[in-house]
């Protein structure tokens, strides 16, 4: 009996749970219950050694799942739910979400920072588990830390030499991307000198200080002024123009509807769509704006209500349209009356309404 008693206090303490006293059934149900999760976090890992066949994939991931076990009342949190994602070789992929929609999770699996408790993903051919898979990788994290009593080039160095560059390589390198980043002027100041969005560039360029081919970057705008978001732009763009593939997170719509050629959309830790920005706003009920010349304000048909509405200005009204489909019957009604119409004005959808859109239909379907 009390080898019995030990024997759950460990895997408890394991756990992060404290030892139950006093009753063996309770602890018999508790050491069941943790041995359950502990199985089912093993179920589809995968195997060392194993590849991905298509060689036009960056990367791949099917099945990823990360659940987080409450050590007192073993609640499991979804943070990532059966995944299914490819970016194919050179191509700019945007994850796209509101806060805790698991984005961050996927790249830190993708990179070795977490471990899955269910299914497999692959980095250039090669299982996320293996050293193999972060040769040519460059990562940048949502917090990334950094040695405060290093300067700027000492840092880059370090970086490109723990990335298997020479020294003198490594040193060179380091110049060029301290400056590459807007930091040369001042390479030996110290890093506890910088400020926010200087360890930001910082950060980026150790990702990119030894040329990796794979680009993943958590929240790579974050903490930068406009000026800084624009060179941040620049240097995606001229990696994708190298033939680098960039798979990073935002919050950030415009940067994500200017730079990706692909945008996958989570929300609660599930991918809802992939798709071009093109496809997805193309796919969007598209609005039209009527400009009339100011005149008689005319009362909206009942059976318009919610789909037509109009804003007064002072040398103008507006007729807005909610579906372009019904065009025809309101410049038909518009010219009946005798109202000038001075233009008409297609209304393309933007990314923000619809992933606003994408979001509040998710919301709904939890709370149904």
């Amino acid at each position: 009996m009390e080898r019995s008693r030990d024997a759950t206090g460990l895997i408890l303490m394991a756990q992060g749970v404290d030892s139950v006293g006093g009753n063996p059934d309770v602890k018999g149900n508790m050491q069941t219950s943790i041995a359950s999760i502990a199985e089912r976090q093993t179920i589809g890992r995968p195997a060392v050694g194993q590849t991905v066949s298509d060689p036009g994939l960056a990367v791949c991931i099917r099945g990823l799942s990360k659940h987080y076990v409450h050590p007192w009342t073993l609640r499991v949190t979804r943070g990532l739910d059966a995944l299914d994602l490819d970016v194919r070789r050179g191509e700019v992929m945007g994850l796209l979400g509101p806060n805790g929609a698991g984005k961050s999770t996927t790249l830190k699996l993708l990179t070795g920072l977490l471990k899955p408790t269910h299914g497999q993903a692959w980095l250039m051919g090669e299982p996320v588990e293996s050293t193999a898979s972060r040769r040519s990788l460059g990562f940048l994290p949502e917090q990334p830390y950094f040695y405060d009593y290093l300067n700027g080039i000492e840092y880059l160095e370090l970086a490109a030499q723990l990335s298997g560059l020479q020294a003198a390589t490594a040193r060179e390198r380091a110049r060029h991307w301290l400056g590459r980043v807007g930091l040369g002027e001042r390479p030996r100041l110290g890093l506890r000198k910088y400020s926010k969005g200087m360890l930001q560039r910082l950060g980026l360029a150790a990702a990119l200080v030894h040329d990796p081919e794979l680009l993943i970057l958590d929240e790579p705008m974050s903490g930068l002024d406009p000026f800084g978001r624009r060179d941040v732009r620049d240097l995606i763009t001229e990696q994708r123009e190298r033939g680098v593939t960039v798979l990073f997170s935002s919050h950030i719509l415009p940067d994500v509807e200017m730079l990706c050629d692909r945008v996958a959309i989570m929300i609660g830790g599930r991918l809802t769509r992939v798709a071009t920005v093109g496809e997805l706003v193309d796919d969007g009920a598209q609005a039209v704006e009527i400009r009339c010349a100011p005149g008689a304000l005319l009362v909206i048909p009942k059976h318009w209500a919610g789909r037509v509405s109009r804003t007064q200005r002072a040398d103008e009204s507006v007729f807005r349209l909610e579906d372009e489909a019904r065009l025809g019957d309101v410049l038909g009604w518009l010219l009946q009356a005798g109202v000038q119409v001075r233009a008409v004005t297609p209304q393309r959808p933007t990314l923000e309404t619809l992933f606003m859109a994408a979001a509040e239909a998710e919301h709904e379907r939890r709370q149904a």
